[in-house]
């Protein structure tokens, strides 16, 4: 009876040491686009570096949902982790909203320094709240302005064109204080509602115009980065428990270098890209003085103080005033 119950011990122990923990990552980038080619690279060295005892399975290209509903699904514990946009988090803890304040960040150098630095501190906690670990920041990039009626140089050229947006409080924000009229369409009907001409221009970091061909509809681009887009790479907390601490530790850092290196290819790309819209995809590039464009976004500003309270914007614009010294 012993050496049964010690060989069975043995068998239960195996099969335990054997058992991989799956996770299941959605996020909405293409596999052609430096994140999607980043999450082939978490998913790879974390099953090296496990022996495959955790395995990530990669949904990519909407191939969950939209965005909104796969973060939700990681809430609810449907799907493990995601790489979700800070406007869709801001759905759930607004105070996601302060990144997205038009103009608050010069450079990826400053975004750099405020999201992985003291924004990271205060959003951490915020998130476990709702049962979401966070392991890092990832990238969309900053985002400019196209259409396909005429150069947009001031935001009085802006005034009355429809103008695409995200599901996302600021960004639409930032289309009205400019005189535009923003439209909210989803992120995977986008390509075909500029195909149809449901709207006249839309707003995306280049890398993203670019890898999604946008060109063949929007003909003229107006540089501005009024805005910074991150993906960040939240866990549900019950998917996270799963996991060792050795294997907690592998994740995450992985998760770090692949948002280094999506960080890394979209900012190499962009002067490429940008040259290549110019001159073989027939887009007319405008490079604006950005002092009109600030000035408009008084409007723009006060909404997303009011939306994320007073004491959190001037957390924020506390944080990213520090950044700058």
């Amino acid at each position: 009876m012993k050496k049964f119950a010690l060989t069975m011990l043995m068998v239960w122990g195996t099969s335990t040491a054997l058992a991989a923990v799956e996770l299941k990552l959605g996020h909405f980038a293409s596999d052609t686009h430096p994140c999607g080619i980043a999450a082939v690279q978490f998913k790879k060295n974390v099953e090296q570096r496990t022996n495959g005892e955790v395995k990530i399975s990669l949904f990519g290209n909407n191939a969950l949902g939209s965005p909104p509903e796969v973060l939700e699904q990681v809430m609810l514990g449907a799907v493990d982790m995601s790489l979700s946009g800070q406007d869709q988090l801001a759905k759930h803890l607004p105070f996601y909203d302060v990144i997205s304040t038009p103009f608050a960040f010069k450079d990826y150098a400053m975004a750099d320094k405020v999201i992985d630095g003291e924004f990271k501190k205060w959003a951490e906690p915020e998130l476990l709240k709702k049962g979401l670990v966070h392991v890092s920041d990832w990238e969309w990039g900053f985002r400019q302005l196209t259409n396909s009626k005429k150069p947009v140089n001031t935001p009085a050229d802006l005034k009355g064109m429809k103008i695409r947006t995200p599901p996302a409080f600021a960004y639409q924000a930032f289309v009205e204080a400019a005189g535009g009229n923003a439209v909210t369409i989803a992120f995977a009907e986008l390509v075909m509602a500029m195909k149809q001409g449901v709207v006249d221009g839309q707003e995306n970091p280049v890398g993203t115009i670019y890898d999604l061909k946008l060109y063949e509809t929007q003909k003229y681009m107006s540089i501005l980065n009024y805005t910074y887009s991150s993906m960040v790479h939240v866990v549900n907390k019950k998917s996270w428990d799963k996991l060792t601490p050795a294997q907690q530790k592998i994740v995450t850092e992985e998760s770090i270098t692949a948002a280094k290196a999506a960080r890394k290819a979209l900012r190499d790309a962009e002067a490429a890209q940008l040259k290549d819209l110019e001159t073989s995809k027939g887009i007319v590039i405008a490079r604006p003085d950005l002092g009109p464009w600030k000035a408009a976004m008084g409007p723009a500003w006060d909404k997303v103080k009011a939306r994320v309270g007073a004491d959190n914007f001037k957390r924020f614009m506390d944080i990213v005033e520090k950044s700058a010294k």
